[in-house]
């Protein structure tokens, strides 16, 4: 299968966002029936992510002043897989208990020697109320991930993070309730609250190998096959009628280079710089590679008339560290930064191209047209790029393999400060 892939590399904008679905997995009560209180967790597998709870706090109604823990772990259910998952808190509780319920989330990999309990104090009679002010007993030092209250219907995320199952160690979690004691709640007497917490996969990175096998067909084509299927995925209405991600929050997401990457969309009409027009597909690095100049050749270098650079990406400053220097040989090395010409220390040593990335690349024909005015209408963007009006002296295209992001990917030019190929 030939793979050739255009490839896009954010620099300032980074997107980090996704999607999955929610699955409850406790719900505590706080009533005043004589029923106990319960907090109960189940086990559930999240592709590579075993999420297991136990109840660890029973109790008759809830007292002001009374605290609860729940005690979960998140662990290794396979031997490979990286992606992102998210632990969420979801709050139902009446107006009457205000801000009344604390939520905090402690976490470790060594329970033994870091770990949370709770000083359960004896109840006490306080102007015809009964009160209990226990106390958490922290051993060691647990990282706090998240504390605040819950309140009706807040949507809580407590913890976001990247795992990759070769090196995750299990981690076992705290999640702390406290019925604050504030004086006289004669209020919240026979009332409930309730929360429900989720463990999600974000997103289950797949290489490009495996996300084509379930498809057993090119990228594009797999793409094109689930354009009728999918609301994320929409054809431009450009001359090219291009196949493109869009919304806030698309689940596009690719693992590409070892890394996390975003597929922007299936280009058609792509010139490999031979005169012959393919379909391509275009993806973008999720994360940042660093801060450094676009273009910052001293006058007289280059195309360059003044210290600031030129506006010409085929003799860029940024252009060669991304296609013949450090990024694209995976090494350490001098970056553009400033002006006139400066330079700071780079080290792509284990984020650059890796060789198996480099192989799925080929060069292609990137646009440089340009607006002679600021109108912010990505149709409008996208006609100009592949025009034939440019910066007088420059070039209206480049052969290369990696490029910036075009003002029409992104709606309007504000992150001109990105990487793209």
């Amino acid at each position: 299968m030939n793979k050739k892939i255009t490839i896009l590399i954010i620099l300032i904008c980074t997107l980090i966002v996704g999607i999955g679905v929610s699955l409850a997995y406790f719900v505590a009560n706080n009533s005043n029936d004589g029923n106990e209180t319960n907090l109960n967790v189940t086990t559930e597998r999240l592709g590579s992510i075993l999420w297991t709870g136990t109840k660890v706090f029973t109790s008759y109604d809830l007292l002001p002043g009374q605290m609860g823990i729940q005690e979960f772990t998140i662990e290794k259910n396979s031997d490979n897989g990286i992606g992102i998952y998210e632990i969420d808190l979801a709050g139902v509780l009446p107006e009457e208990f205000g801000t009344d319920i604390e939520i905090s989330l402690y976490k470790t990999t060594d329970p033994i020697s870091n770990n949370i309990t709770v000083d359960v104090a004896d109840p006490t009679l306080e102007n015809e109320q009964l009160y209990q002010e226990d106390s958490l007993n922290i051993t060691g030092t647990p990282e706090l991930v998240y504390q605040g209250t819950l309140t009706n219907n807040s949507q809580i995320i407590l913890e976001q993070t990247d795992f990759d199952v070769t090196t995750l160690e299990k981690t076992t979690y705290y999640l702390v309730y406290h019925y604050k004691n504030n004086g006289n709640q004669d209020n919240q007497q026979g009332l409930t609250f309730s929360g429900t917490i989720s463990v999600r996969i974000i997103n289950e990175k797949m290489s490009f190998s495996e996300s084509l096998a379930l498809c057993n067909d090119t990228a594009s084509n797999c793409m094109i096959k689930n354009a009728e299927k999918s609301e994320e995925l929409v054809y431009d209405e450009t001359v090219d009628n291009n196949l493109r991600y869009i919304g806030a929050d698309p689940n596009n997401y690719v693992l590409f280079n070892n890394e996390l990457w975003r597929i922007i969309g299936v280009m058609n009409n792509i010139d490999d710089g031979t005169g012959t027009e393919e379909s391509r597909l275009k993806i973008v690095r999720n994360e940042s590679i660093g801060n450094y100049s676009w273009d910052n050749k001293a006058n007289g270098t280059g195309s360059s008339t003044s210290e600031y650079g030129s506006n010409d990406w085929s003799d860029s400053a940024l252009q060669i560290v991304l296609n013949s220097g450090a990024y694209w040989n995976r090494t350490s090395g001098e970056c553009p930064y400033g002006q006139n010409g400066a330079t700071t220390t780079c080290d792509f040593s284990n984020t650059g191209l890796i060789e198996t990335a480099k192989s799925m690349i080929s060069n292609a024909v990137w646009n440089l047209g340009g607006l002679s005015a600021s109108i912010n209408i990505t149709s409008v963007f996208y006609e100009n790029e592949k025009g034939s009006v440019a910066y007088t002296g420059r070039p209206i295209n480049w052969i290369g393999s990696v490029g910036l992001m075009y003002a029409s990917e992104v709606g309007a030019p504000i992150c001109s400060p990105l990487l793209q190929l």
